[in-house]
């Protein structure tokens, strides 16, 4: 979708963060604007998850500046992280509830995003009923429910076969339309990254950060950091006009 310069969501500025001596960050610096649908891309270990965590504020930084403009955030995990002893719908509504809105008001809010989800039947269901796609779908509600400024995804489909994916990720593309809502969201699928986002950042060893349009499948290929998706971009490629990107070298 085509956008044009919005304000600010989320900036990074020379943001360094460690585990046990190991550096994860180094210096580290991007802007996301508002209402854009941004993928991270990077390999293993890169900080991928750091960064959404960071964002979310469930760490901060060891040195550097974290804005976030966005006062609600949903996030989706790799797994669905669903309450056994709740079902479905009250899933859906724990972010609601937490909030403060009424029991009934939230159910009520729970069972439309089900709708949307097309899990509508399944709200009276607990989590050990439901298939691995339905207990995605219910995190998913969970985190849109309560209508986020920010969504962030860390890897949400690596675990669900390539239909159900295909399925998903058609759903979302329609709710982000709709809602206009600020996502980063790291996956390893480049596939993901190139239908889903406005742009794409890949993350480089050093922390340096390269912005890419997700139409370019050439510089796509030629970035060194995602060779091993060569072949699964190879099979995608098709004619694609010039573009600008933008490096940050920190």
């Amino acid at each position: 979708m085509e956008k044009g310069r919005e304000p600010l969501m989320i900036r990074f500025q020379k943001v360094f963060k460690s585990f046990s001596g190991h550096m994860v960050l180094n210096n580290l610096s991007f802007d996301i604007e508002t209402n854009t649908v941004v993928s991270i891309l990077g390999p293993s270990g890169i900080g991928k998850t750091t960064i959404l965590r960071l964002i979310s504020g469930a760490i901060n930084p060891d040195f550097g500046v974290v804005e976030v403009t966005g006062k609600k955030i949903g996030y989706i995990f790799q797994d669905p992280r669903l309450l056994p002893w709740r079902t479905a719908r009250d899933n859906v509504a724990l972010g609601l509830i937490a909030e403060g809105k009424p029991k009934d008001e939230s159910r009520r809010i729970a069972a439309g995003w089900m709708k949307k989800l097309d899990l509508e039947g399944f709200e009276d269901y607990y989590p050990g009923e439901l298939s691995g796609g339905m207990m995605q779908r219910v995190s998913i509600g969970r985190a849109l429910a309560i209508e986020p400024d920010i969504l962030l995804m860390d890897e949400p489909f690596s675990n669900l076969n390539v239909e159900l994916k295909k399925t998903l990720m058609t759903m979302l593309e329609s709710i982000f339309e709709e809602y206009q809502t600020t996502v980063v969201y790291v996956t390893h699928d480049i596939s993901e990254a190139v239908r889903i986002s406005d742009k794409i950042l890949s993350i480089l060893p050093g922390s340096v950060t390269e912005e890419i349009q997700p139409d370019d499948f050439q510089k796509l290929m030629q970035n060194s950091c995602i060779d091993e998706y060569e072949s699964d971009l190879t099979k995608k490629r098709k004619k694609e006009p010039m573009f600008t990107k933008k490096v940050t070298a920190i």
